[in-house]
């Protein structure tokens, strides 16, 4: 069985019923299937075949769905990209993938048509334009079943293209919709972009139910959101820890009232506890889900159930159904319950590999297990605490600290809005210890202050020798915090700060 599959046996059950809401407009799934079809015209016209990678280049919306179901119908691999991404990376991305078509919205405005024409692509579809190009076939082979190519950078480094097949999304839909229990009376309030795993998740598993998607892309804008949760009546939200952040920071979320809303999920990286806290008191009744997952997971790989948040503290919780997890020493040996190590895992939900580079897959993909680069470890009863990532570790003299655990620290403090903190090359100490904090109200507090704080809470090998106050943390279009950005921040700060103290030495 394959995605689209599905989907159609979903419209015809739900023909009548509201498929997307969209800048107030309604579709049904009778309208989301004549998208589709008019897609599949587009096309069948520009010549896209089985198995040929086409880019969609466009922002959350209904023809971004209509446009995804239509490559896949047409046996092609979709390869979606944010509307934010470069024309210089969207170019790099083709030439890597060996795009046949690029499937671009109007509303993306950073490319031209010279950027495009010598990169061999088949065709270039913008808005009812078709514009046909000189085919250079890259002659890749492409393993069966392929639906969809994410690139991702993860945490660091360079964008990798993550290869799902259909079976990894099913396999991950699948379970979704058995622990939310989605069903057909279900709608949420998609903010997170589609094409990244966690927001592709929630398009999909939605789909798959006959819900409804009620897309807003003004996460800038909280107001806007929480306004249109209440007009649409969503009983559902999904969120990184920046995206309830900006809810409780820069709205006035207690004013509102959700008597539709039934749950509310986040992923993407570990919930601080006192945001949690803060969530929990503004949504008393609802049902919280804390999940963890990778894209060359399909997306999920745990999930705690909300009446386990008190009893599981701080525990990112147990296998989804179909994945195993186990804690793996650094010697190879099996970690035992509450030992900490790398979390692997298995299941039909886990990638074929990166795309055209078998070499770094091998070294994440050894006889069925993926090798997250998550230390975490495993209770008696199978329920996963993430320590952090193996290569967030700060090494500070003879001590491995997670930078999670300070910024803990920090987002306690009741005018920290945001706050990131990694390592940076010292030459005593291995690294020291840097915090870039975003602040609720700008001029409210100093490094010094902060620091402070920080001695306060924290034993003296795990205070910020750095502090940074910035406007805002560096982020992904995913809302994933940049931790390389937040690296070179902190490393011209400390050289500031250096440069500064010599040459106060110098003149005293």
């Amino acid at each position: 069985m394959r995605i689209e599959q599905v989907v159609n046996r979903t419209i015809e059950s739900y023909r009548q019923k509201t498929a997307i809401v969209y800048k107030a407009r309604h579709w049904s799934y009778a309208d989301l299937r004549t998208l589709v079809d008019a897609q599949i015209s587009q096309l069948s016209k520009a010549g896209l075949c089985d198995q040929e990678r086409a880019i969609v280049w466009m922002e959350n919306s209904p023809e971004y769905v209509a446009t995804y179901l239509a490559v896949l119908e047409l046996g092609g691999i979709v390869v979606a990209l944010h509307p934010q991404t470069t024309a210089e990376e969207v170019v790099r991305i083709i030439r890597h993938v060996g795009g046949a078509g690029l499937i671009v919205s109007p509303t993306v405005k950073q490319w031209t048509m010279s950027d495009m024409e010598s990169l061999g692509l088949r065709f270039l579809l913008a808005g009812e334009n078709i514009h046909r190009m000189d085919y250079r076939d890259p002659g890749c082979e492409v393993p069966d079943d392929v639906a969809q190519i994410i690139y991702t950078s993860g945490s660091t480094g360079r964008p990798k293209g993550v290869v799902l097949t259909h079976k990894n999304l099913m396999a991950n839909i699948s379970s979704i919709l058995a622990y939310l229990q989605l069903t057909h009376d279900d709608s949420v309030m998609a903010v997170l972009p589609f094409v990244y795993a966690y927001g592709n998740s929630v398009m999909l598993t939605h789909l798959f139910a006959g819900g409804t998607i009620v897309i807003e892309n003004n996460m800038l804008y909280p107001h806007v959101v929480l306004d249109g949760m209440i007009k649409t009546g969503v009983t559902g939200f999904s969120g990184v820890s920046t995206t309830y952040a900006l809810l409780l920071n820069h709205s006035n979320l207690k004013s509102y009232a959700f008597p539709a809303l039934r749950y509310l999920t986040h992923a993407g990286g570990p919930m601080p506890s006192e945001l949690l806290s803060r969530i929990r008191t503004v949504f008393p009744d609802r049902r919280i889900f804390l999940m963890y997952g990778q894209t060359e997971a399909s997306a999920r790989l745990t999930y705690l159930p909300p009446e386990l948040l008190d009893v599981k503290k701080e525990s990112a919780g147990r296998a989804i159904p179909g994945v195993v997890l186990k804690i793996v020493r650094e010697g190879g040996e099996m970690a035992r319950p509450g030992e900490v190590g790398e979390i692997w895992a298995s299941g039909d939900n886990i990638m074929q590999g990166y795309w055209q580079d078998t070499e770094v897959t091998s070294g994440i993909l050894q006889d069925g297990w993926l090798h997250t680069g998550d230390l975490g470890r495993l209770d008696e009863e199978g329920y996963l605490t993430i320590v952090g990532r193996n290569n967030e570790m700060i090494k500070a003299g003879s001590y491995r600290i997670s930078p999670t655990e300070i910024e803990e620290v920090l987002l306690q403090h009741h005018q920290v809005h945001e706050a990131g903190v990694v390592g940076i090359d010292d030459p005593i100490l291995g690294q020291k210890i840097c915090a870039i904090v975003a602040l609720k109200e700008e001029g409210t507090l100093s490094n010094q202050d902060l620091m402070a704080y920080c001695a306060q809470r924290l034993v003296q090998y795990k205070r910020p020798k750095v502090v940074v106050i910035v406007s805002a943390l560096p982020k992904s279009p995913s809302g994933k915090i940049l931790r390389e950005r937040l690296r070179a921040i902190s490393a011209r700060a400390d050289s500031a700060s250096e440069q500064t103290t010599s040459q106060q030495m110098v003149e005293s």
